[in-house]
């Protein structure tokens, strides 16, 4: 079973530690990533106080893009249904 994260692979989860992971040099790239670097959430004001969920991003191929399950807009101020 992988173990993924923003679209990336970091391992099979049944041999690998969650420690193992966490030290990988690729993991801590993104473990570093705040919302002051992420597309859109760097202008909402949510931003803080959001719980994050990045481990689905709207565009796999782009580690800064929005979060997928997001459902507002801050330019807006609108939730999408």
């Amino acid at each position: 079973m992988p173990f993924q994260l923003c679209g990336k692979n970091y391992g099979n989860i049944e041999k690998l530690s969650l420690k193992e992971v966490s030290l990988r040099e690729d993991f801590q790239k993104i473990w570093s990533i705040n919302k002051d670097q992420i597309e859109i959430c760097r202008d909402c004001e949510f931003r803080h106080i959001c719980t994050d969920c990045r481990a689905f991003l709207k565009d796999s191929n782009n580690t800064y893009s929005k979060p997928l399950k997001c459902s507002y807009n801050p330019y807006t101020s609108k939730w999408i249904n």
